[in-house]
Order: structure tokens, then C-alpha cells, then sequence
């Protein structure tokens, strides 16, 4: 059975597989965004309480949050590297005129959107520009963020409570073939059944000025302002593994604290009264034991929904949300080369961990991209950029409850595409705007076998395994995330041609990544 499963998100017991010297930020109770997810079943030191009133027996459930969370938590926070560097040549350029022996403004195409063109705004030229984008995330490598499943298993225990137990220690194993999940070991069949889902929503406002340095350097400089607003639910449902009756030996852990226990104005009251014994139930059971067994155990027992806070103790809110300043970039471009209507140009930004990475505003670390452009002016005007990016570990990209950094995967870039002169007042654009993402993790869900039901245990049952859909984590994968561009760019009031509104879509092509539906731009620049 395949022992890296757990959601990219949603993980039941996140403290009970974690140092108790942990330090990382979600290792205590947190507002933090990125602590939402992690905390969702409660915080690291109160969530045994959620069980452990009930039977005693410890939440053993596997916990690979460290690992299953890094591609929602690093992709989250890649939006902030994902932000569009609006460029001068987006705008108004300015081009010198041999026979006035001055800079004019070029009445060509207002040039691209989200892609790039080799010419420079010209020397000691002042472009400056807002945008506003919206993006409602909906999907995880292909898989629907709104309704996922996941399946929690019983990590392998070392005590085997059969009425007759071996002279010598015996695993209860989740792994037939690694050991006994029968007789006294039966408790090790349960599992927890999980329907999730996230709301996910970024608003992004932008500010950004270009200053010409020279008539072939440019240099720019990219302020986003980001709102995220963020709600979670997770349906979980205990699916035991026995009917109950088996009989764990007596004077076990198990056997004294399985008993029959009954709510009573709002508290336990247990008594010895033998099987059957369920070894993992929500603690607002009614009855742990009734007579008739599997079929007696009310739904309180088996069913809650998560987040919730009363019922924890502690924990996330269903919704969150944080606003602020996101991770902000510096861009140098030379123009190397220029002809008539040709351009070739180099460039590289620079990427500042400004934003607040666990609350989902920045990407947490250090980013370098040197990219080349190519451009030629005409009617239809095509350009290309290529690039790759660098980056630096993150700790929103690690362990966030023990605090260790993990690496923000490098990517490759590109944008081809062409803008268009409609009218003087008018330019249309188009681009594929895409990124190779190298050795990063992802997930999918796929159907996976668990251990059935095997009523009393003493003997397997058949079939002997259930197939349940689930998530899954790859690592060291590689992805594409393409998107197209489609807009237009207006000069909307004559004699004022230096001002210029955008107007712009970016709809997905493929899934790999997080992946938002179909984001529109608003913005508008303007040329000093």
C-alpha cells in the first residue's frame, strides 16, 4: 500500500507524527494563511482530544503533511512569481527621429500585454502603470479543488492484542505482506474517508514604473499589492475496519479503555460492559458500544465536518483571508541590437521575497530570471521571449510545522505571440504565455487498495483489499503551465495619446500546476 498517501492539504493529525520540539510556524496556533490548512483538525497540541475522550487508543493515522503539502503551499505561492511584469514596450514608446534629431512618439502598435518587445520606452522617458487581475483557483494538477477525495490509514502499531498474544513482539502492519492485521490487530483496518474542498481567490493590484536610462537601457520596477481569501472544508468519515468484536486480552490498554461509554450532559460516562470495542470514534459519540455493534453506532460517532473550532478546541476558521504587499521585482533591459523594424534585447529581473509567503502573498525566496527578446515592427507586429528563472528555498515550500525550507523549483519561461495595429487608437494582442516547471511535486488522484472490513477478524476477508479513490504525491516531476493571452490596448481620449487602458483575459490551456479559471485584467499606463 502506498505509505506517501495524504492531502495535499487536509491531513488528519498533523501532531501526533511531529516532534514535539518542533518550531515551524504552524507547530502552535496561527492566523497565518498557510496555517489554515495544516491546523484544519486543530492545532498540533490539541488534537488527540478530538478521539482520545472516547477510546484512549492513540490517533495513529499517517501524517505525510511535511511532504503531500509542498505542491499546494509552493504553487500558492508561485503566484506571486507568476505575477505580469507589464512592460514600457507595452505602452507608448518613444523612438529617435534622425531627421528632427528628437524623440517621437511612435504611432505603431501599442505592442504587447503579458508578452515583451525588444524596444526601450527611450532615454530618460517615464513610464508609469497600474493593473488590476482577479484570479479564482480551481484546479491542482487537473484535480478539482472544490471536491477531492483523500484516505487516511493506521500507521503500523508494535502491540498485537489477541486473547493469546505471540512471545515475542508482533507488528500490526497496514502491509499484509509486513505483518498481522488480524485478531488483536484488527484496529489497524480503520480508516478515515475524507471529501474536501478549497476556495481559493487572489486579487491582485499592481503598480509599475519604467524609467529610460539611456535610449537602449531601461529600468523597471514591479509593486503588487495581493488580497487572498481562502475557505476549506473537509467532510471526514471513520470507516472501521472490524464490527467490533473482537476481544483485545484482558487488561490491555485497549481492553480498559474500550468500554462502554455514554454521553452524558455533554460528558463521558464509560463502564466495563466487553465488546464491541471500536478503537476510533469523533468524541461526541453517543454510545462507543452498543449491543448490536457496527450498526448501533450513531453518525456523530463516524461523521464530522472540519473546521471546527468548538469541537477541537483550537484550529482554523472555514474562511481566511490576508492582505498585503507582495514579492517585488526590479528589471534591467538592454536593448543590444536594433535595425529598421527588427529589435533583439537582454534582460533580467530580479525577484525580492517582500511578500508574506505563509500568508500566501509572496513566494518566500530569492529569484533570478535573465531572458532575451526578439521583436519586428509592423502592421502585425510578432515577438518572442525566452528566459529561465532561479530560485532560491522557501520555508512556504517545507515543513511548516517544523519550520525546514524546501526548494521552489526552477522553471523555464516563455512568451511568442503578436500585437496588432487596428487603428491609430486601437491595438489588438495575443500570446502564449507558458513555463516548464523542473523536479517539483504534484499530485493526483487514483484509486488505491486498502485493507476491508474483517469482521471478526479471524480470518481475511474477501476480498481482502477495498479500492478507494485517493491522493497521491509524485516527486521530481515536471509540468507545463501555458495560458493564453488575449486583449486589447486603447487610447481612449484624443490628444492625450501618452494615455493608454488595457484590457486582457488569460485562459488556461492545460492543468499542470495551480491553475486558476479564466483571469481578466484591467489596468491602464501612461508615458511622461
Amino acid at each position: 500500500m502506498n505509505r506517501r498517501q495524504g492531502p495535499v492539504t487536509l491531513m488528519f493529525i498533523l501532531c501526533t507524527c511531529t516532534s514535539a520540539l518542533a518550531q515551524g510556524p504552524c507547530s502552535v496556533q496561527s492566523s497565518k494563511l498557510a496555517c489554515a490548512l495544516p491546523e484544519e483538525y486543530g492545532s498540533t497540541q490539541a488534537f488527540e482530544s478530538v478521539l482520545a475522550r472516547v477510546s484512549g487508543h492513540p490517533f495513529h493515522f499517517i501524517n505525510d503533511f511535511g511532504v503531500t503539502l509542498t505542491p499546494l503551499t509552493a504553487d500558492i505561492g508561485r503566484q506571486a512569481i507568476l505575477l505580469p511584469l507589464a512592460s514600457p514596450s507595452s505602452g507608448v514608446v518613444f523612438t529617435y527621429n534622425t531627421s528632427l534629431k528628437t524623440f517621437v512618439a511612435s504611432t505603431g502598435s501599442m505592442g504587447p500585454i503579458l508578452g515583451e518587445r525588444a524596444e526601450t520606452v527611450g532615454r530618460h522617458r517615464l513610464f508609469v502603470g497600474f493593473s488590476y487581475q482577479f484570479f479564482n483557483f480551481d484546479k491542482l494538477d487537473g484535480i478539482n479543488l472544490k471536491s477531492f477525495p483523500n484516505v487516511l490509514t493506521h500507521t503500523d502499531d508494535n502491540r498485537d492484542d489477541s486473547p493469546n498474544p505471540p512471545t515475542s513482539a508482533s507488528l500490526c502492519s497496514i502491509t499484509p505482506a509486513n505483518g498481522s492485521s488480524l485478531n488483536g490487530c484488527g484496529f489497524i483496518r480503520d480508516r478515515i474517508e475524507t471529501q474536501n474542498s478549497i476556495s481559493l481567490e487572489e486579487n491582485q493590484y499592481t503598480a509599475y514604473v519604467t524609467f529610460g536610462l539611456t535610449r537602449r537601457i531601461d529600468l523597471s520596477a514591479v509593486i503588487p499589492v495581493i488580497t487572498v481569501r481562502m475557505s476549506i472544508s473537509s467532510q471526514a468519515t471513520i470507516v472501521p475496519g472490524t464490527n467490533g468484536m473482537i476481544t483485545p486480552t484482558p487488561g490491555s490498554p485497549d481492553a480498559k479503555n474500550n468500554n462502554q461509554c455514554t454521553l452524558v450532559s455533554g460528558s463521558l460516562v464509560c463502564s466495563s460492559n466487553g465488546a464491541p470495542y471500536f478503537f476510533h470514534l469523533f468524541h461526541n459519540c453517543p454510545n462507543t458500544s452498543p449491543p448490536s455493534g457496527l450498526s448501533g453506532l450513531a453518525s456523530a460517532c463516524l461523521n464530522h465536518t472540519f473546521p471546527d473550532f468548538a469541537f477541537t478546541g483550537s484550529g482554523s476558521a472555514p474562511s481566511n483571508s490576508a492582505t498585503g504587499i507582495g514579492d517585488v521585482v526590479g528589471r534591467v533591459k538592454w536593448n543590444a541590437w536594433e535595425a529598421e523594424r527588427a529589435g533583439f534585447a537582454v534582460g533580467l529581473d530580479v525577484r525580492f521575497p517582500s511578500g508574506d509567503s505563509l500568508n500566501y502573498l509572496g513566494s518566500g525566496s530569492y529569484g533570478v530570471k535573465p531572458f532575451a527578446v526578439f521583436s519586428y515592427r509592423a502592421r502585425v507586429s510578432p515577438h518572442v521571449l525566452v528566459g529561465t528563472e532561479w530560485n532560491t528555498d522557501s520555508v512556504a515550500a517545507g515543513d511548516l510545522v517544523a519550520g525546514t525550507k524546501g526548494k521552489v523549483p526552477n522553471d523555464f519561461v516563455y512568451s511568442v505571440g503578436a500585437d496588432a495595429k487596428v487603428t491609430k487608437w486601437l491595438t489588438g494582442a495575443f500570446d502564449i504565455v507558458g513555463q516548464k516547471i523542473f523536479n517539483a511535486e504534484t499530485v493526483a488522484v487514483a484509486p488505491m487498495p486498502f485493507l476491508a472490513n474483517c469482521g471478526a477478524c479471524t480470518a481475511d476477508p474477501t476480498p481482502a483489499m477495498d479500492m478507494r479513490n485517493t491522493l497521491v504525491t509524485n516527486s521530481n516531476s515536471s509540468y507545463n503551465i501555458t495560458n493564453a493571452s488575449m486583449g486589447i490596448k486603447l487610447r481612449p481620449i484624443p490628444g492625450l495619446g501618452r494615455l493608454v487602458l488595457t484590457g486582457n483575459v488569460l485562459v488556461r490551456l492545460d492543468d499542470g500546476g495551480l491553475r486558476s479559471k479564466a483571469a481578466p485584467l484591467f489596468g491602464l499606463g501612461y508615458t511622461f
